[in-house]
């Protein structure tokens, strides 16, 4: 009778054990499903007339619509309806194949995803084309205009056979309704012809080949290309970048302070003769060591003209007076103008006011501290010129009447939560007295995301709007 009733109790046991054991896997099995938002999304069943169409391999369309819980307390849920298409096309198609494949394949499945999911807007609906494989890849957005498309899909064969071994592009970018750029990856010796096929078809790229990359917003210049490439093969360098036509070239070496190699890159790129490109512009450049040590000159030897920088606002000049004494700092309101952010780009300005009887003049860049909430100064911020070339102005500044300095940076990660800039000290004048002003302003956030080892660039002061 005890042998029967500890079996009962071990068989129940196994069963109990059994059941745990089905939810959790179960549970897993969900969550795993839940997590991947592809497994759960139903492909939707297209006719097969895209088949018709030459050159195209596979057509996978999958509705992505998805319920929005409400956020507030009695809000209903939502539905967002959205579309990925994912067309695969032979590897083999021309440049003109390829355009009349994509432009053939679009036109059949526009009414196709109108009439399967009618609730999707157009900008919910995406297509991505590849060419035989996941490293040639066209995306569109919004079933872009058919011809948009195609011209996309040709450019991506073009700068294949330019030796590209992976080309990634987008049809068009939204904010200019221009050609999207293409994402390239290259042997280096290409680059410079990949280069030369993009810019012959009007597609901006980056380029990145080797221990050369070269990044531009705008049509490559080959030139700059070349010079990428030339610099990355030189002795001892670990990376060649150039972020045209703005950015210097930053040329990093294997080397710490001191290091003579250093300074024979330096030297080879001051003596450089295949630049100026395009543009007729000088370009600065910046050799790093991996271990310490900087040295700044010019590509080429060649140096811009000295400039200043303009007044803000269209406010007539100021009247320079040779007889106006310098302002002195108990003058001087220093104030801080707002700040600005705009496509990773940060820029913040600072004002100093005349509030004496009379006007004065001051020349200079002014000396800036960033401090965070405790009121220490942050570790490690480098602060540079504006402009390489540019050189402070004696700006005679009439009674009531302000001056202004632009501090630029690019944006940094405030994910886990860093020390930021909350307010700045600021000294005006050379051996003045430092005032600290509060970075806040109305509508905007209380702080600059100026973290411990940031580099920022600070103009010199120039006449500011009138007022």
């Amino acid at each position: 009778m005890l042998g029967s009733t500890r079996g009962r109790e071990f068989w129940l046991g196994g069963v109990i054990v059994a059941v745990v054991l089905l939810v959790v896997i179960g549970f897993v099995a969900v969550m795993v499903w839940d997590r991947d938002g592809r497994s759960r999304a139903p492909a939707l069943e297209v006719s097969d007339e895209w088949r018709s169409v030459s050159g195209v391999r596979d057509v996978v369309a999958v509705d992505e619509s998805r319920r929005v819980p409400g956020e507030d307390f009695g809000e209903e849920d939502r539905w967002e309806h959205s579309v990925r298409v994912e067309v695969t096309l032979e590897n083999d198609l021309s440049g003109a194949a390829a355009a009349a494949a994509g432009r053939e394949v679009l036109r059949l499945l526009e009414p196709e995803i109108a009439r399967l999911v009618p609730d999707a807007p157009a900008d919910r609906i995406s297509t991505a084309f590849t060419l035989g494989s996941t490293e040639n890849w066209v995306g569109a957005s919004g079933l872009d205009p058919l011809d948009t498309v195609g011209d996309a899909l040709a450019d991506a064969v073009a700068l294949r056979e330019a030796g590209a071994t992976s080309v990634s592009l987008s049809v068009s970018q939204p904010q200019t309704k221009g050609p999207g750029k293409a994402d390239v990856r290259a042997p280096k010796d290409v680059l410079f012809q990949v280069a030369t096929v993009a810019g012959r078809r009007q597609r901006p790229v980056d380029l990145l080949g080797g221990k050369a990359w070269y990044r531009s917003n705008e049509l490559p210049d080959p030139a700059a290309v070349r010079l990428v490439v030339d610099a990355s093969e030189h002795a001892s360098v670990t990376s060649a970048q150039l972020s045209a036509p703005f950015e210097p070239l930053i040329v990093l070496v294997e080397a710490a302070e001191g290091d003579g190699v250093i300074d024979d890159v330096s030297r080879w790129l001051t003596t450089y003769d295949g630049y100026p490109g395009r543009s007729g512009q000088p370009l600065a450049y910046t050799v790093q060591g991996t271990r310490g040590g900087e040295v700044e000159g010019w590509v080429g030897g060649t140096t811009p003209p000295r400039t200043t920088m303009p007044p803000f606002g269209d406010a007539e000049p100021w009247p320079p007076d040779p007889a106006a004494p310098p302002c002195r700092m108990p003058d001087l309101e220093v104030t801080f103008g707002g700040h600005d952010a705009a496509a990773g780009s940060r820029q913040a300005w600072i004002g100093a006011r005349n509030a004496g009887g009379q006007a004065c003049a001051i020349e200079g860049v002014p000396a800036v501290e960033f401090l965070n909430a405790e009121g220490a100064a942050q570790t490690g911020v480098t602060v540079r010129p504006y402009e390489p070339s540019m050189v402070p102005e004696r700006v005679v500044v009439p009674a009531g009447e302000s001056v202004t300095a632009v501090i630029d940076w690019q944006a940094m990660s405030t994910a886990n939560d860093p020390d930021v800039t909350t307010d700045l000290q600021v000294t005006a004048l050379p051996g003045g007295k430092p005032v600290t002003i509060p970075v806040s302003w109305p509508g905007a956030p209380s702080n600059l995301d100026i973290l411990d080892g940031a580099e920022v660039r600070m103009s010199p002061w120039a006449q500011g709007t009138s007022g």
